[in-house]
């Protein structure tokens, strides 16, 4: 049994402690958290009192912001440890109590303070001038002034905003039960490994024996997964529904066009540039159905069904590396970066930063999370493969960039959205493929990252596209007052499975049909389509500072350190990206046909050996 799979049936405890993360650093313990959670309960009755003061002087205005950004900041800091320490073991009811409380507890801060922006957007330009004229203090929030007053169209009076807010705890029900269900009660059937034994499938498990050489491996634990998700379908359904219901409900109450125009508007994305992605894709998708022809013959197979899809086409050549060596591979791999990037790459790595292998009840999944004064910590669950050291470089990408954005910019500046986010994580995604790719002539081995590379795009552009168009439809009928139901959700998915993977994959329909049911993402408000955007731009990005100089890396390195001090178009078009053109989008499909083309012209010289 591999460290991965014992892990996963270890309890925390088991665990080596410089294996997992150290949150000492934000609580010694939650005595300290209670404490905070107190400290900040006791602030909104005082955030609730500046109601009424913004319109009377700078200095007031500079005060009630300070007091609101204070005491949102100190909020964050109490759902951190919360969230964190329950994703450590979801089993455990006394820290999924607690992170409840944190939730109640930003309810109830956004019901204080929700005066704060119908009161910012009542004020005409000219008090605000003179405001800003009489208090200098007031100069640093410029931009955050601006972002918020472009939502005047969208903003109701203050006592309808309070209802809204005190609505956003309901809000993420549909999303807490669909978490709860997926990470905590959902219990996988046994199947056999490669070897023959019984092992109970967990997720980590799915995923490996998804890229298993064995074909019966891949074809059971595909049913089994899939079948394990079939028998909740309808209250699956049931909870996207409702989410759904959730969206569309706040778009209207905000006055937006629609669902879409109001997730894209926090972050000023323009909605052409959603549209233009689904197009940009769709117009290649040629060039997906060449990669099927291509696998089914790489995998000699005379037919090419859904569980194949994810198998290597060469796992005789993939490399695997520990969790220690992969450390030492990505501290080579970002070296293009400077070494004032590595330095805080290898504090992190060996920092605690990193909460390593699954254990039994820990969350699914990895990602990192950090706010302004803590360290980023970064959640993996490690299996052993060679995507394990592609997930700890993109990670680790979300923590550099959270590390020097609150190591650069003021709490105001220092989150940033999803948007660029995803930038910074496939950067390094690309670059430690373009080390691996620099360092191997072996014809197995580079055949494999070759393989790994066009899944990578398959998997950040192609499929994240496809859920894209999925998830603008399910809105659609949402918008349109209709129900989502399983077999409408069935009809849907399965219809673009078509459309994107083509003639030469044989899908099991009921079953492949089924997958919207365990896609986490359905639930975070059309988030996938950034995953797809941000991939496109890194492409640009890489290409750009591994060919350039000092200049180009210094640019991008300014992208990481400016947070949201500017919107995120306009952010990425000072580096040299355009993501409101498709020209990002093709350059990617560029490469995607590139890689193809070597990998066939190393598959002819192997034919004629």
């Amino acid at each position: 049994m591999s460290a991965a799979e014992i892990a996963a049936h270890r309890e925390r405890s088991e665990i080596p402690a410089d294996q997992t993360w150290d949150l000492d650093r934000i609580y010694p313990d939650w005595e300290a958290w209670e404490r905070d959670f107190a400290a900040v309960s006791a602030l909104l009755e005082g955030v609730a009192a500046l109601a009424g003061s913004l319109g009377r002087t700078g200095a007031g205005l500079l005060h009630a912001t300070e007091r609101v950004l204070d005491g949102r900041h100190r909020l964050e800091r109490v759902y951190l440890y919360a969230h964190l320490r329950s994703d450590e073991d979801t089993r455990v009811g006394a820290h999924t109590e607690r992170k409840g409380r944190a939730d109640t507890l930003g309810v109830r801060f956004a019901e204080a303070a929700s005066w704060y922006d119908p009161e910012l957007l009542a004020l005409d330009d000219a008090t605000l001038a003179a405001f800003r004229a009489s208090e200098p203090g007031l100069a640093l929030y410029d931009h955050h002034f601006a972002d918020l007053r472009r939502s005047r169209p969208h903003t109701l009076p203050p006592s309808e905003e309070a209802l809204l807010a005190a609505a956003g705890q309901m809000s993420r029900g549909a999303s807490s039960i669909f978490g709860a269900l997926d990470n905590a009660d959902l219990v996988f059937p046994t199947i056999r490994d490669e070897a023959g034994h019984e092992v109970v499938l967990t997720k980590a498990r799915f995923q490996k024996f998804s890229r298993s050489r064995d074909r019966r491996v891949r074809e059971e634990s595909f049913r089994a997964f899939l079948d394990t998700y079939g028998r909740y379908r309808n209250t699956l359904a049931a909870t996207l529904d409702a989410n759904i219901k959730n969206h569309v409900f706040f778009a209207r109450a905000r006055r937006h066009a629609g669902t879409l125009e109001a997730a894209l508007h926090r972050n000023a994305v323009p909605v052409p540039v959603y549209h233009s992605l689904v197009a940009a894709v769709r117009a290649q998708l040629p060039l997906v159905h060449r990669y099927t022809r291509l696998k089914r013959r790489a995998l000699a197979l005379d037919v090419l069904r859904d569980y194949d899809l994810t198998a290597p086409m060469f796992p005789e050549g993939e490399p695997a590396y520990t969790y220690q060596e992969s450390c030492g591979l990505l501290s080579e791999a970002l070296a293009p970066l400077g070494d004032a990037y590595l330095e805080v790459v290898r504090r992190g790595l060996s920092d605690r930063w990193i909460d390593v292998h699954e254990n039994a009840g820990k969350r699914s999944g990895a990602y990192s999370s950090g706010i302004h004064g803590t360290d980023p910590y970064i959640l993996l669950n490690w299996s052993g493969q060679l995507r394990d050291t592609f997930t700890l470089a993109h990670e680790m990408g979300h923590s550099l960039h959270s590390w020097m954005a609150t190591h650069t910019q003021p709490y105001v500046y220092s989150d940033y959205p999803i948007f660029t986010a995803e930038v910074a994580s496939t950067f390094n995604e690309l670059l430690l493929q373009r080390r691996l790719l620099a360092t191997t002539t072996d014809p197995a081995r580079r055949l494999s990252l070759l393989d790994n590379h066009l899944d990578q795009i398959l998997g950040t552009v192609v499929r994240q596209t496809m859920f894209a168009e999925f998830e603008l439809a399910v809105h659609r009928i949402g918008e349109q007052d209709g129900t989502l139901t399983a077999d409408r959700l069935d009809e849907l998915y399965l219809g673009l499975l078509k459309d994107y993977w083509g003639p030469e994959v044989v899908l099991d329909e009921a079953r492949s049909a089924r997958t919207w049911s365990r896609v986490p993402h359905f639930y975070y408000n059309y988030y996938v389509y950034q995953y797809a955007t941000a991939f496109s731009a890194s492409t640009a990005l890489v290409r750009r500072v591994t060919e350039g100089g000092a200049a180009e890396r210094e640019d991008y390195l300014g992208f990481l350190k400016s947070g949201c001090s500017r919107h995120p178009v306009e952010t990425l078009l000072r580096t040299g990206v355009d993501v409101t053109t498709d020209e990002p989008v093709r350059d990617v499909f560029m490469v995607f046909g590139a890689l193809m083309d070597e990998m066939e012209a190393l598959l002819a010289v192997e034919d004629r050996r």
